[in-house]
């Protein structure tokens, strides 16, 4: 029978009925026992290998969920967009994997519906406080659960009145959210895709030379990046204006390490100085913060001195962007051992 029966209303049910018929063929073939429906996965868990070998590690999840909360106030409104990741941990659902037995599993569409519950439930206005919120529902819901983790990052928008925001830039709010029944939460807040570009007072001199070198020596260039930081707390137990004031400092922090003070700012002789700079004064400012890792990957602009080729001079005015090959520049800073 075809499965393309016309436009007919009755050609869905056809389709149904016929893709039962064909399903409940290839049972018969293989021996399967059918439902009346489709066949139950675990009839269909035929296996192809010979012998078991031992699972080092399983955890299921769903990612890329996406939310957003809107908080009404009389006149003011506050609004904010996460895309969710979830993860969960249990060993009995080893069986899944060796059986085919899916009792006790909680589906990755069951999650998915779970953010967008714990949204409407929740009060969470940051990434560390919602994924406490959903980390703590999972394991008060599901028993058989030893470990969750849920991961946060929230879109970027920039408020323009009382009600209304404008997307303006890449950098994004995140958090990883790490539970476990026999042991304190981990909080790691982060910053993903803060781009920025100094046009002076940034160089890079001193350098090892040898028969592979050809970069010269320079006092004077653009320094750009896209930075991506994260850092773990001293103690779990926050309150939700906590995280927010902690990632406002360590915002506040990097960019004065980056930048300096307006309107000279300060020299900078390498990112790597730099970014150790910011770290710094991050863990000497907020000393709640026990550590904190920076990742700087170069955003190149090359100097234009082919212009020479056609009457015209570089003074530091003309560049080529590109951010390929790349530099990768990343250094973890903690608290002092007490």
């Amino acid at each position: 029978e075809s499965l393309s029966s016309g436009p007919s209303r009755f050609a869905p049910a056809r389709k149904k009925a016929t893709l039962r018929r064909m399903f409940r063929g290839l049972a018969a073939l293989r021996g399967v026992a059918c439902t009346a429906g489709f066949a139950t996965t675990a009839a269909l868990c035929e296996t192809v290998r010979t012998r078991d070998f031992p699972i080092d590690e399983h955890h299921h999840g769903k990612t890329r969920v996406r939310v957003m909360k809107v908080f009404r106030g009389p006149t003011r409104h506050e609004l904010h967009e996460y895309s969710v990741q979830t993860t969960l941990w249990s060993p009995v659902y080893e069986k899944v994997y060796t059986s085919g037995d899916n009792a006790d599993l909680v589906a990755t569409d069951t999650q998915k519906n779970t953010v967008y519950v714990v949204a409407k439930r929740s009060d969470a206005k940051t990434p560390e406080d919602f994924g406490l919120a959903l980390a703590k529902h999972f394991l008060r819901e599901y028993d058989m659960l030893t470990k969750v983790e849920v991961e946060v990052e929230e879109a970027s928008w920039t408020r323009h009145h009382e009600h209304a925001w404008l997307r303006t830039s890449p950098a994004k709010d995140a958090a990883v959210v790490t539970l476990s029944r026999d042991a304190p939460a981990e909080v790691k807040s982060q910053i993903r895709g803060l781009t920025f570009i100094k046009t002076t007072q940034s160089g890079f001199e001193g350098f090892l030379k040898d028969k592979y070198t050809k970069l010269p020596d320079c006092t004077e260039r653009c320094l750009a990046s896209e930075l991506s930081a994260e850092w773990t707390y001293t103690a779990t137990t926050k309150k939700q204006e906590d995280y927010a004031a902690a990632r406002a400092k360590v915002k506040d922090c990097l960019l004065k390490a980056l930048f300096g003070p307006p309107p000279k700012g300060h020299y900078s002789p390498s990112l790597q100085a730099t970014i150790y700079d910011g770290a710094c004064l991050v863990l000497e400012t907020v000393p709640d913060i026990a550590q904190i890792n920076i990742d700087t990957p170069n955003l190149h602009y090359i100097p234009a001195t082919f212009l020479s080729q056609f009457g015209e001079s570089f003074q530091d005015d003309v560049f080529v962007p590109t951010s390929e090959p790349s530099g990768s520049i990343y250094v973890s800073v903690v608290q002092p051992r007490k």
